[in-house]
């Protein structure tokens, strides 16, 4: 039986100190309020923020666009309806319409979600993430006690976790809080092994649900796969003697995970539901799809390769991308994981039968399939048993598993320290090899180390980037003092525990001792302290979603219609946030919806989960959008302004507008005008603020329009366009153009014998009408049709390619809805439709027809949706490819299409029996083992 020995409390103690340190040193300004660790300093750098005059300092962190794209604004969506009481299952704001809080995808039901819900939006993800940091930190700690590992060392090995690389970089995306149940599970399972109760079962499915609630599989997987092989070994080691002990004890593992999975069943039935329906597409992986061999120089220097940070040059150099491929874990972890690996016979005695075996055995593993590929990951990518998690996942996202062992296996390096050699107990073995063991280890992380620091250097300099290659060496330099730092400790702590009668009872060296033990955590939390903080976004308050006026007039003016953006115009999927239907989005899109938005030309779904726009003309103009229901079209003042260009002639004069001095000149363009344009002589470089100033009057001196454009930037030779909302002027209506400089720099331009060339931009008869400019150009799109509209006629087309064809050839009237199959008949009579409810989950519509036809909702809503007409439930028919539409007889009739997931209140009551029934066994236990023992 293994001794223990309780360490020195003030070592427990300095511990927890580390780990408060690395999360104030880490997050302790968002905490405390003075910004918000989100992305949205980037958000505000576009339009129609930028243009909005919101733009501050320049971004802190340029890789993190998702979470404001797509994670915050559902969790804003989803807090709003659980507030107002509604439905909270259905996003309408973005592609059509996508799933919210039926599936897991944003994990708005995880435990770690909780701070938004609790807290303003701005400041939640500052307490999420220390709420991620608890839990890893905790959880490593109790799974690492099991392990009979020390406190203070348990506590190193959890802020090791916390303060990894994949818990850092993946900040604000599902993937930490998926992660950060990873040790939770660990220490349930070893709970259970050692203890063999009902309650350490029942405790088992907290992690699993956790784990499933968090919103992304593939970490999900790839922890429960590692902690399978774990079990097993851990079974295997303890009980191969006592099958029966073995195979209860296996039953409860296997009962404890189907007990989370039925926690979980609630958002699982929507999920395994809504999938097939998703556009899932580009996801295969390749044995070759992995991370370099020399990311692994970045376990102890994380700024090795570059940064995330474009104040701080160079840029990350590697791929796919410093998120995804930051490797970090601390100096002082790679050290003590070497002395973990440097001393089996110990490590061995110090923890429980199989784990030190096996905790390196996956260790190793896992860093094969991240770092080298090959063979071993394309069998894995090929074997039907495994296929589904590596063959269309990214192998790199396994570092969330990877990290955690390598805290464990740091935690256990650390605790073989702090131990006398009298507390182990003996091992028989290969006592010569095992003496050369260190040597041999150290030799060949020697000869490791220098092959990647030469192939880590050859890779930089293939950049021909000076500053990348100095950087390169600096940051190389840094990590390897943090390395000896961490030896020296190391050393001391081995030296002077040797039983020398010369040391061992001398105050000085028990100091220095303690001194060395202490600095170990210290290290962990000062270097992960500042990655953290050099790495996470400090976005003012003011710049979290703030309303321009682009969202003011989408507001009032969009009713239940949609709108389509540029992808310059409008960030995508920010819209949701601002409760503004958009065809744009950032989400999971519904297949048959996405074959019909592909038509497009250019094809706005440039990636699977983007629907996003060019400032281009025949997008804008495109029919499919009309049957989209898309009312406006936006797009920032710097992109081209959609009209008929007309140049002005120059003859190689030019003229100079002083700043604050208006120059007005006549505009050739008679009637409908849309932008005008001025050639710069120059490159020029004004100044954010600076702004060219463009007033519209006509004949009688009346202002028509008036509008503005940053000139941060003006490039010789290249127009420069103010889009000019006078599109609804008379044809033949003279006017005149006021241009003032509102800046500290003149602007040099084009001129024709001495006078300013002018040219514009003509309004045209294409469907468009510019409205309204100032953060944004707004166009109203005048061939739109109603999102919910009256069919009064149906045509069949059963082939897609045909349906495909005649949707976007514009000549399906706002009358007419296209059928996949044949559906009761159309009477051609005309009806009145009231939307009296649009909401998240529901649409409700009074109508009153004439004649019997269909009523269309031009939204995603094919997979999950029900239809009712008077309260009696109706077929909801597919319709314009990827829309929905409900046959409806003459008369006055009530239609609702509601949200309805099939087996949705299964799973509820799956979920909830689960909760009632693992409280009655815990309970039940318990009651049994109180009559048992009274």
């Amino acid at each position: 039986m293994l001794r223990r020995r309780n360490l020195p409390r003030p070592l427990s103690v300095l511990a927890v100190l580390a780990a408060v340190l690395f999360a104030l040193w880490g997050i302790g300004g968002q905490l405390a309020g003075n910004s918000t660790l989100t992305a949205t300093d980037e958000m505000v750098s576009s339009s129609p923020w930028l243009d909005a005059g919101l733009s501050g300092p320049p971004t802190h962190n340029w890789l993190l666009d998702d979470t404001y794209t797509s994670e915050l604004p559902s969790t804003i969506l989803f807090k709003q309806e659980l507030q107002k009481g509604e439905g909270t299952g259905w996003n309408p704001y973005e592609a059509g319409g996508t799933n919210l809080g039926n599936v897991p995808n944003q994990a708005l039901w995880s435990p770690l979600t909780v701070p938004y819900y609790l807290l303003p939006t701005w400041i939640a993800p500052a307490y999420g993430r220390l709420l991620e940091i608890v839990c890893a930190v905790a959880g490593s700690f109790l799974f690492l006690r099991r392990l009979r590992v020390s406190p203070a060392a348990a506590v190193t090995g959890g802020l090791i976790f916390a303060g990894s690389a994949f818990m850092v970089s993946w900040v604000g995306f599902p993937q930490t809080r998926v992660a950060a149940f990873i040790p939770v599970l660990f220490w349930t399972l070893e709970r259970l092994i050692q203890e063999r109760r009902v309650r350490d079962a029942a405790l088992v499915a907290i992690p699993v649900a956790s784990l499933l609630l968090g919103g992304f599989p593939s970490v999900m997987a790839y922890a429960m796969l590692t902690a399978g092989v774990y079990t097993v070994v851990r079974l295997l080691a303890e009980y191969r003697t006592t099958p029966k002990r073995l195979a209860l004890t296996a039953l409860g593992a296997l009962g404890g995970l189907a007990a989370g999975a039925g926690l979980a069943m609630f958002q699982m039935v929507g999920f395994l539901y809504f999938y097939p329906t998703w556009l899932v597409q580009g996801r295969a992986q390749t044995p070759q799809m992995h991370l370099a061999a020399i990311n692994l120089l970045e376990t102890f220097s994380p700024w090795v390769f570059g940064t995330a940070n474009v104040t701080q040059q160079p840029m990350f150099i590697l791929k796919p991308n410093l998120v995804e491929a930051m490797s970090y874990i601390s100096a002082a972890a790679v050290v003590l994981v070497l002395v973990a690996l440097a001393m089996p016979r110990r490590g061995r005695a110090l923890l429980p039968r199989g784990v030190w075996i096996v905790l390196f055995a996956l260790a190793a593993g896992w860093t094969l399939l991240i770092y080298v590929g090959g063979a071993p990951l394309e069998v894995l990518q090929k074997l039907p048993v495994s296929r589904a998690l590596f063959a269309a996942n990214y192998i790199g996202r396994s570092r969330s598993i990877l990290d955690f062992l390598l805290g464990v296996l740091a935690a256990v390096g650390f605790d073989l320290l702090l131990r006398r050699r009298a507390e182990l107990p003996r091992l028989t073995g290969r006592l010569a090899l095992l003496r050369v063991w260190p040597f041999v280890l150290g030799a060949g992380i020697l000869a490791l180390g220098a092959v990647l620091v030469v192939h880590g250097h050859h890779a930089v300099v293939a950049t021909h980037n000076r500053a990348s290659v100095q950087a390169f060496k600096h940051h190389l330099l840094i990590g390897a003092l943090m390395l000896a730092a961490a030896g020296v400790c190391v050393l001391i702590l081995r030296l002077v525990r040797r039983p020398d009668p010369a040391w061992g009872r001398k105050r000085t060296l028990l100091v220095l001792r303690f001194a060395a033990a202490a600095a170990l955590p210290l290290l962990v939390a000062a270097q992960g302290g500042a990655y953290m903080s050099a790495y996470y976004p400090k976005s003012s308050k003011t710049a979290f979603y703030p309303e321009t006026d682009t969202h003011r007039y989408l507001a009032a003016n969009l009713g239940g219609q949609r709108f389509a953006s540029s992808s310059s115009g409008m960030v995508f999927g920010t819209n949701a946030a601002y409760d503004l239907r958009s065809v744009n989005g950032h989400t999971f899109i519904n297949a048959p919806f996405a074959t019909l938005v592909e038509q497009i030309p250019g094809n706005p779904i440039f990636f699977e989960t983007y629907i996003d726009f060019n400032a281009d003309h025949a997008q804008a103009t495109n029919p499919v959008l009309d049957l989209l229901g898309t009312k406006y079209f936006v797009t920032a003042p710097s992109d081209p302004v959609l009209g008929n260009p007309v140049n002005a002639p120059t003859d190689g004069t030019t003229t100079t507008l002083q700043p604050g001095t208006t120059v007005t000149v006549p505009v050739t363009q008679t009637g409908p005008l849309r932008g005008i344009a001025v050639t710069a002589a120059n490159t020029l470089q004004t100044g954010s603020t600076a702004t060219l100033e463009v007033v519209i009057k006509d004949a009688s001196g009346k202002t028509v329009a008036t509008s503005s454009r940053l000139t941060s930037t003006i490039y010789k030779g290249v127009g420069f366009n103010v889009p000019v909302a006078a599109d609804s002027v008379a044809a033949g209506t003279k006017l005149t153009a006021s241009l003032t400089v509102h800046g500290s720099t003149p602007l040099t331009v084009a001129a024709d014998q001495g006078a300013l060339a002018l040219s514009t931009i003509e309004g045209e008869d294409d469907g468009l009408r510019l409205v309204h400019v100032e953060d944004s150009a707004i166009y109203l799109r005048l061939n739109a049709q109603p999102r919910i509209r009256w069919a009064s006629t149906a045509t069949v087309v059963p082939d897609q390619a045909a349906r495909l064809a005649l949707l976007s050839s514009g000549k399906v009237g706002a009358d007419q809805v296209v059928l996949n199959s044949p559906g009761p008949a159309a009477s051609g009579q005309s009806a009145s439709v009231d939307v009296t409810k649009d909401g998240t989950d529901t649409v409700t519509t009074e109508v009153d027809a004439k004649g019997a036809g269909y009523l269309v909702v031009a939204d995603a809503d094919q997979s999950g949706w029900v239809a009712t007409v008077d309260g009696k439930s109706a077929a909801l028919l597919p319709a314009d490819q990827g829309l929905v539409t409900v046959a409806v007889p003459a008369g006055k009739h009530t239609v609702t299409v509601r949200l309805a997931p099939p087996h949705a209140t299964l799973g509820y009551a799956v979920s909830i029996a689960t909760a009632v029934l693992l409280l009655l066994a815990v309970g039940g236990e318990a009651w049994w083992l109180r009559r048992r023992q009274g």
